[in-house]
């Protein structure tokens, strides 16, 4: 590839190259989430596209010399990063599954929905989904107890038995 210059047509230098270089740096620092090494590299890159423009190098040239080291970097760093999200994803589906079983042996237990909520960290009415799509929805699992008749599912009555959640059979 070479740049115009009125005068003379010259291969591309080390000017284009280092900006290139410099954009490629910036986003690896930003992706990796270090500030101070993406400030550096933000620095290197207003350096290297100011050194290209004391070259002769156009503004669209330096631009697309950008985007380069950008797309060489993404490229380098594509199937990492997806393999991260895949990873994680899993991670974070498992725990999931496994605190939604822990909701579910402590609704077994005979916990109050909120007793379990305030130590999930969320609403009754989530631990109380939670349980019914885990029990196959509110056609098999039924709360028993000492509750009054208008009572809603899952809190606790004045009696000191509290509501039972269990699986019907």
């Amino acid at each position: 590839m070479s740049k115009s210059n009125s005068r003379v047509d010259r291969p591309l230098g080390g000017e284009i190259g280092a900006v290139e270089e410099a954009a490629g740096a910036r986003l690896r620092a930003e992706t990796e989430g270090d500030p101070n090494a993406a400030g550096v590299a933000a620095d290197a890159v207003l350096t290297a596209a100011t050194s290209a423009m004391a070259a002769g190098y156009s503004l669209s040239e330096i631009a697309h010399a950008e985007v380069r080291g950008k797309a060489r970097v993404r490229e380098e760093l594509r199937d990492d990063a997806l393999h991260r999200v895949e990873h994680s994803g899993r991670q974070m589906r498992e725990a999931i599954a496994d605190h939604h079983q822990a909701i579910a042996r402590a609704a077994r237990l005979g916990l109050s929905m909120r007793e379990i909520a305030m130590a999930a960290g969320v609403t009754h009415g989530t631990i109380r989904a939670i349980s019914n799509r885990l029990f196959g929805g509110d056609s098999r699992a039924e709360l028993v107890g000492n509750e009054p008749p208008n009572s809603s599912p899952g809190i606790e009555s004045e009696s000191s038995e509290r509501p039972v959640l269990t699986e019907a059979r």
